[in-house]
């Protein structure tokens, strides 16, 4: 019997290949550790030799590469020698909450005194207005803040600080604060919003024909049929992908054995059984990679039938058939 190992294929490669990809994430996330160790090694001489500011920085570095709680926990006493004191009240929250989780009595018994010896010196912002509009947008220095922070005192770092509110339909509206270092109570009273003026309406131009939309009756299908070749397209193809990556995955284990034991491509009638369930695998693998092939060629076929930005009628582009010495396929029109 010499079936040969032919199961090793296009499709067990292709199977490898989906699989390397946790084992570089592996790779990555093991490089990356020696990197957050030595930030925060560098963090801890900085503090010492009282480089609060640097320090901060190691620190914080260190902590957006491998967050840890005993990263934190330095990254937040860092941050009440630079007088952050909201931003260290919060992280100490969070160490507080970890060590909690992790039955580190010691850990969070330190970080709750530290949070409680800092609340008395915080700053607070009150941002108050006494009717929102609705659809209220608030910002503080350009990120979005909560609505339920409004007429609600909350902690904040000394500086200047910019309050935004805008709301649809009106005028936006911003101002900027001083916050001292510490013990302070600032309040930013939002007035009423100014209704926008609308625009003024343009000069009337005839229509343009290529802007007319369809007679009534005559919606364009296009967009629909393509709409259901990209959904059944992609899924085919997605099932295909798991298909043949796990098969391709069974196959290529089995691979190695099957080499040692069937040498010269002729196997033992003890092995026979392995080899047939081998190339089964391979077919099957193959099979699953032919469906995304044939998948994703029928999603891109919806895509370039949906209609055009801005456009209700009319596709995105046409599918050429394309056949010639050693080339077959398709060519793709927009």
């Amino acid at each position: 019997m010499k079936r040969g190992l032919s199961f090793l294929g296009a499709g067990v490669l292709l199977g490898a290949v989906a699989l390397s990809g946790a084992a570089s994430a592996q790779r990555a996330e093991r490089a990356v550790k020696p990197v957050a160790e030595a930030l925060f090694r560098q963090g801890r001489e900085l503090f010492k030799r009282g480089q609060f500011p640097e320090a901060c920085d190691k620190f914080q570095e260190s902590q957006r590469l491998e967050p840890k709680p005993g990263t934190l926990l330095n990254l937040a006493v860092c941050h009440e020698k630079v007088g952050k004191l909201a931003t260290a009240w919060a992280e100490l929250g969070s160490v507080e909450e970890i060590a909690r989780r992790e039955g580190r009595k010691d850990r969070e018994a330190f970080a709750r005194a530290q949070r409680e010896a800092l609340e008395e010196r915080l700053a607070r912002l009150e941002v108050r207005m006494a009717e929102p509009p609705a659809g209220l947008r608030l910002t503080l220095d350009g990120e979005p803040l909560n609505g339920a922070a409004l007429n609600a005192p909350f902690p904040i770092d000394p500086g200047r600080h910019r309050v935004a509110a805008a709301a649809p339909g009106k005028k936006a509206w911003s101002t900027e604060v001083e916050v001292p270092p510490e013990r302070a109570a600032i309040v930013v009273a939002i007035p009423a919003l100014e209704d926008a003026r609308p625009a003024a309406p343009g000069p009337a131009g005839p229509p343009s024909p290529r802007a007319a939309g369809p007679a009534p009756g005559r919606e364009p299908r296009a967009g629909s049929a393509g709409m259901v070749l990209v959904v059944t397209g992609f899924s085919v193809g997605a099932i295909g992908l798991g298909v043949g990556a796990v098969a391709g995955a069974l196959t290529l284990a089995r691979s190695g054995a099957l080499a040692e034991a069937c040498p010269n491509d002729r196997c033992p009638p003890s092995r026979r059984d392995d080899l047939s369930a081998a190339n089964t695998l391979a077919n099957v693998s193959n099979a699953g990679f032919a469906a995304l092939a044939v998948g994703a060629g029928v999603g891109v076929a919806g895509l370039l039938m949906l209609p055009a930005k801005g456009s209700t009628s009319g596709a995105r582009g046409a599918l050429t058939p394309v056949l010639g010495p050693g080339v077959i396929g398709l060519r793709a029109t927009f």
